[in-house]
């Protein structure tokens, strides 16, 4: 086998770690240093790691899903494509009607919000979405151009409050949970410079959940100081400590748009559904917001009506629409979950049986978690989790080391945290095929850094 040719996943691997020439080699060769590498520049390392020695790594740095695609998307997108004939015809930009229609559903099933169809907007991933709900914050208030941020969180927000032009202020989860999430939100606020907040929960990376008073808690504040909240559901229905995936029954999905119109909610299919690669989502506007007045928005957007701005003068010019036949897609998913077909969630479960698994695995080896509980109850398994190790106070050093042990991640000071010293691990990648691999490396890395 070239040595230029990563073996089959699952094949015998020789001792760990790596010549630590040959990896110092290809980390030099990247043209950016590991501490400043974004998401995608840590996976493209991990792939020259791979391509140039000839290994397999257990690829933790990337939030990408990994599970197949359930088929009633599959043959939704194939009908919308063949017996609809869509594929010639410009999709509307506020998202297809069918579309819109099970959107509310959805809402009033899964989150028990009365929400219209109007108000229940497709856009390109919940990334495009939190781009124009952030966008929106700013030009509601041209004056008033910081982003507060509850940390730890998603890298690429960070790139688009940058990109932007807008300031970011952070509040980390690690110190500040209940009530005092809240006063620390309230006491920034109170500086007046705030045109929105941002957070995810479940939160990436931590897998957090925010609870019911502390979002209520936190629109109050929104309310007095009349700031946007931007509200990441990426991981809806994926606290799997509750049964929040039964539709019209209780405990439903906690949002701050049960207590504030100033909110914008993004849920994601990439995640709960594994409809990833399609790049679809929904904002959902509260109709207090959608219909509300906001005679600043008139300079950027040409309306004054936030609906109004938030599609035509936010979406429209960003990407035109999302394709039709992801939104057909994404219809038959939520029309199957609307209608109690559970299976359409099996991603949900999956992970959290993977997190469950592998959390033990780096327990068992010596390492700790940085965010080690919610609100003193144990995390929910999910998607991610974050960890460090006793000898190492720096993530940078910690991620550096077990590259040699082929094992990647990212750190969690890439997510805004202000815990240096650990590391953010995605599941999605990791499956049964894995875990040996996993627990083979991360003994040989116990064995050559005693704790």
């Amino acid at each position: 086998m070239s040595a230029r040719t990563p073996p089959p996943r699952g094949a015998a691997s020789p001792t760990w770690p790596l010549d630590r020439e040959a990896v110092g080699r290809v980390v030099a060769s990247q043209p950016f240093e590991l501490r400043r590498a974004s998401i995608r520049q840590i996976g493209k390392l991990v792939d020259a790691l791979e391509r140039e020695l000839g290994r397999r790594f257990v690829r933790m740095e990337l939030g990408v899903p990994g599970l197949p695609l359930h088929p009633k998307a599959i043959e939704a997108e194939r009908a919308a494509l063949g017996e609809r004939g869509v594929g010639h015809v410009y999709a509307p930009f506020e998202g297809v009607p069918a579309l819109k229609r099970a959107a509310a559903r959805f809402v009033e099933l899964f989150l028990d919000l009365d929400v219209p169809a109007e108000c229940c907007v497709a856009t390109v991933g919940a990334m495009q979405g939190c781009f124009a709900s952030i966008l929106l914050a700013s030009r509601m208030h041209p004056d008033r151009q910081t982003v507060l941020c509850l940390e730890p969180g998603f890298p690429v927000n960070k790139l688009q409050i940058r990109m932007l032009g807008l300031e970011r202020a952070t509040v980390d989860f690690y110190d500040h949970r209940g009530a005092t999430l809240v006063r620390a939100v309230e006491e920034r606020a109170q500086r007046g410079d705030l045109c929105g907040i941002l957070w995810s929960s479940p939160n990436n990376p931590s897998w957090i959940a925010l609870d019911e008073r502390e979002l209520e808690g936190l629109a109050g504040v929104c309310d007095r100081h009349d700031l946007l909240a931007i509200e990441d559901l990426a991981y809806c229905g994926m606290d799997v400590r509750y049964d929040y995936l039964t539709p019209g029954r209780p405990p439903y999905q906690p949002t701050v748009l049960r207590y504030t119109d100033r909110a914008v909610g993004i849920i994601s299919s990439s995640k709960m559904f594994g409809y990833a690669g399609q790049r679809v989502a929904l904002a959902i506007l509260p109709p207090g917001l959608f219909e509300r007045e906001c005679p600043a928005l008139e300079r950027f957007y040409g309306a004054r009506r936030v609906g109004h701005a938030f599609l035509h003068g936010g979406l429209y010019p960003i990407t035109a629409s999302v394709a039709h036949a992801p939104q057909y897609g994404l219809l038959a998913l939520l029309e199957a979950a609307n209608d109690g077909d559970r299976s359409v969630f099996a991603p949900a479960v999956e992970y959290a049986r993977r997190a469950r698994i592998l959390k033990r695995l780096f327990l068992d080896h010596g390492f700790a978690l940085v965010y080690d509980n919610d609100q003193g109850r144990p995390l929910a398994d999910g998607f991610y989790f974050t960890v460090s190790y006793p000898t190492f106070d720096d993530g940078t050093a910690l991620l550096g080391e077990l590259l040699h042990y082929g094992v990647s991640a990212i750190t969690l000071e890439l997510t805004g945290s202000e815990r240096k010293e650990g590391l953010r691990a995605c599941v999605s990648r990791t499956g049964d095929a894995e875990f040996p691999l996993v627990h083979e490396r991360l003994a040989c890395f116990r064995r050559d850094h005693p704790a």
